[in-house]
This record gives C-alpha cells, structure tokens and sequence, in this order.
C-alpha cells in the first residue's frame, strides 16, 4: 500500500449550505454539498471522479451524506498550543 496526498476546500455560507472540491494527488478530483436541514442534521451529495489507471473498472463514485451531530460534551483544552 503506497501513501496518498489530498486535499480538500470547503465553504460554508449563512451556517445552512456547504460547498467543497477536494483533489487527491495523480489519482482523483471531486466536490460536495451539504445542507443543515437543523443544527444537529445535515444532508450532502458527493461526487468524485478517477483519473488513475482505476477509471477503467470505476470511472467515478457518488455518494449520500447523512450527518448527524450528536452533541457530544466538548473537552476544553487548559493548553495554550490548543485553539
């Protein structure tokens, strides 16, 4: 197994609508969008498409996002080095 690099860009407008591309390195591109239908759940759509030698068996993928926030107790950091 040989190691990746990627990188991913997202935006968030009016704390609702998230829009992102994400590139990983000689291998595939793609994007994403979310909606908030409430604080705690959201919904998203992500399509990425293959330009490695793997396009022949899977050109491209798409998938369903369901996000669900669970509100977890958030530990607060007392170390400086944390923001």
């Amino acid at each position: 197994v040989s190691p990746s690099v990627d990188g991913s860009l997202n935006f968030l407008f009016f704390e609702r609508f998230e829009i992102g591309a994400t590139y990983r390195l000689d291998d595939s591109f793609g994007g994403m969008v979310n909606y908030a239908i409430t604080p705690n759940l959201r919904i998203g759509y992500a399509y990425d498409h293959i330009i490695s030698d793997l396009d022949v068996t899977t050109p491209s993928s798409h998938e369903v996002i369901l996000l669900f926030d669970l509100n977890f107790p958030k530990k607060v950091s007392r170390s400086p080095r944390y923001f």
